[in-house]
């Protein structure tokens, strides 16, 4: 990679987002868009260092997911010719596509806050300053889990490759949208698309509304499978009890630290259990 290289990448996947977003932000809030105070420029530094660290370990990961793909086609699972996307017309196909993924994409949400997969996600609620960089606040294990499940959830459709990595692009910027520190809605559209108030009550730190609005761009998915909640603004706090907040190290070992915690718990309750009083 050249040094022109970096720059490019630099800006379309930093400076690019940062300005989108901060004009975003103004137009909703005005110059106090501009004012970033001490917590949220912590939790931005935090956010970009785990983006940049995710980045570093992105071609092991890569090559792991390689791998299970060629696991996969190895099984000669049956999947829709490339002769029946070749007939349609291109904006159609990238269309299906795009809700194909985001369908994947609202299940595996699902799946992430199950006991099993929460500690893995947990780090990306870690939070409590939630802006649009909070988007790369991913453990590195979340995006294996990600990219591993795509493989039989939308293989079988055989979409051509080339459309997916186009519609990559924006489905990331619109990760970033629903994150943005501005209380941008929809209306009635907001039963539609993802807005920022829809997906701040995601990560509110309030238990009952745990497990609601899980959608990237379609927020439809909840309304059909009833995980949609968005009355008004959310004002509360964000993120989770005893969160690691903007520790980078504590972050980056979450996972495992709630992982041990949980079995040491089960551990305990076993022992007690059997221990007659």
């Amino acid at each position: 990679m050249t040094l022109t290289d970096v720059f490019i990448f630099a800006f379309f996947a930093y400076a690019l987002p940062f300005s989108l977003f901060t004009v975003l932000a103004w137009l909703r809030k005005g110059s106090a868009a501009l004012h970033w105070d001490r917590q949220t420029i912590k939790s931005g530094v935090c956010n970009v260092g785990m983006g940049l660290f995710n980045l570093m370990i992105a071609p092991a990961v890569y090559m792991a997911i390689i791998a299970c793909q060629a696991v996969y086609e190895s099984l000669s699972i049956p999947h829709i010719p490339a002769s029946v996307w070749a007939a349609l017309p291109v904006w159609l196909v990238a269309l299906i596509f795009f809700i194909a993924r985001d369908f994947a994409d609202y299940w595996n949400h699902r799946l992430l806050h199950t006991s099993g997969l929460w500690p893995i996600h947990a780090v990306h609620h870690s939070d409590p300053d939630m802006n649009h960089t909070t988007a790369l606040r991913i453990h590195i294990l979340e995006a294996v889990v990600m990219g591993v499940s795509y493989i039989p959830l939308l293989s079988w459709l055989g979409l051509p490759a080339d459309i997916g990595a186009g519609l990559a692009l924006f489905t990331v910027l619109y990760n970033k949208f629903v994150h943005l520190n501005a209380d941008i809605h929809f209306g009635p559209l907001t039963k539609l698309l993802a807005t920022p108030r829809f997906h701040r009550w995601h990560h509110a730190d309030d238990p009952s509304v745990y497990n609601t609005n899980f959608a990237n761009v379609f927020s439809a998915w909840d309304v059909l499978f009833g995980t949609y909640h968005c009355p008004g603004p959310y004002k509360g706090r964000l993120g989770f009890e005893d969160s690691p907040n903007h520790d980078f190290p504590r972050l980056v070992t979450l996972p495992f630290v709630l992982v041990w915690q949980s079995a040491r718990a089960r551990r305990d309750a076993t022992l007690k259990t059997a221990i007659p009083e």
